[in-house]
């Protein structure tokens, strides 16, 4: 990640542990768990984070869907989309 961090391209990543701290208290570890997602989905509301997406798919496709998952070979996540 420091290699990543060092490109003159002004991108950096960090990584976002959910389970971080859950050997504190019960109280403690909620708090904590709660103000680091609130931080995170605020940051995606901003659009500083993003996802690459390869295909969106509807859920009647979850098997068409699976295929390139499966394959290893697209670049992102497959989503798919309930029908209305």
């Amino acid at each position: 990640m420091w290699w990543w961090n060092a490109l003159p391209n002004g991108r950096h990543a960090c990584f976002f542990n959910v389970w971080a701290g859950r050997t504190l208290s019960k109280d403690r570890f909620r708090t904590r768990l709660r103000a680091g997602l609130t931080q995170a989905f605020h940051a995606l509301e901003r659009g500083e984070v993003t996802a690459r997406i390869a295909a969106r798919l509807p859920l009647t496709e979850v098997a068409e869907a699976m295929r390139p998952a499966e394959s290893g070979t697209v670049t992102g996540k497959v989503v798919l989309i309930p029908e209305a």
